[in-house]
């Protein structure tokens, strides 16, 4: 009798095996799409941009105009977008960033939009394993940006996500398709920033070679990006007297100096930059920046 229920058993285990096994090969859902590589309507592109020292990355399917009205049209003004085609579009941060004047943690997040006439929301979303505007739920969205709707510099028939006006602190995340684009403005983030820094005296205190040209870099971003003229005189200095006597590190000198007011030591550095402009090499474009340095900064 047990070998009679032991059997039954069996069975019933095998015929729930097979139906899941036919259902999971008839789902279209569930399907395994991985094997089959073919290309799409709207193929997937990724984008990278260092700001600060690490990168920012974004995902995207790219639809085609293909003679369509796309914005108040095939988009509806005030209605939810994917920001692409297909599944979500994934924007990855590496690292802390502000972004208008919200900062945003390190991580992963689906964007979305809602366009309007003049102005768009974007949208920065959590669940980054959803398709599109279907799976969208609001309760997942973390921030959420208004941005001005502008012209775009000419028709953009492929839907295009990019970056533009980058520094080595800075940038723009640009989104732009048919006649439309927006912008938004990042930057480093307080803890970014805080890396870089730690960084700097983690790098510096190591005795090797080129530590002269080390000091010159750290200099170079204090002066352009922080606008730190003192630390900026102090680094620079530091990397002449380790040895660094290269033009540039004069003619860099020479610019902090002028950016405190200090227009004789500014000339003195570039002529220091002139003497040491590629010994026994011409070099005509850093020739003329120089000699023009020092007419400006004697004025």
């Amino acid at each position: 009798m047990l070998s009679v229920k032991i059997k039954k058993l069996l069975v019933l285990i095998i015929a729930v095996f097979l139906i899941g096994s036919i259902q999971s090969q008839t789902d279209p859902v569930k399907e395994d799409l991985g094997r089959l590589n073919r290309p799409t309507t709207s193929q997937r592109a990724e984008v990278s941009q260092k700001i600060g020292i690490s990168f920012i990355k974004v995902n995207y399917g790219r639809p085609n105009v293909k003679n369509r009205k796309i914005f108040g049209g095939l988009l509806q003004y005030g209605k939810i977008w994917r920001l692409g085609a297909d599944y979500q579009t994934i924007l990855d941060l590496q690292n802390e960033y502000i972004i208008q004047t919200d900062t945003i943690p390190k991580g992963k997040y689906a964007l979305y939009a809602i366009p309007n006439k003049d102005k768009w929301t974007i949208i920065f979303n959590t669940d980054t394993n959803g398709w599109g505007q279907y799976t969208y739920k609001e309760e997942n969205n973390v921030f959420k940006f208004e941005v001005e709707r502008q012209d775009s510099p000419e028709f953009t028939e492929t839907f295009t996500i990019g970056f533009m006006n980058t520094s080595m602190n800075n940038g723009e995340l640009f989104i732009q398709w048919e006649d439309s684009r927006v912008r938004l403005p990042i930057t480093i983030g307080k803890k970014h920033r805080e890396e870089i820094e730690k960084n700097f005296t983690t790098a510096l205190g190591l005795n090797e070679r080129r530590v002269g040209y080390k000091y010159y870099l750290v200099s170079e971003y204090l002066f352009i990006e922080e606008k730190d003229y003192k630390k900026a005189l102090a680094y620079i200095q530091k990397s002449i007297d380790t040895g660094n006597t290269a033009f540039y590190t004069h003619y860099l000198k020479g610019e902090i100096l002028f950016a405190m007011g200090n227009k004789s030591a500014a000339v003195a550095a570039a002529r220091e930059a002139q003497k040491n402009l590629f010994k026994g090499f011409s070099n005509p474009e850093w020739e003329h920046k120089i000699e023009k340095a020092i007419v400006d900064w004697g004025k």
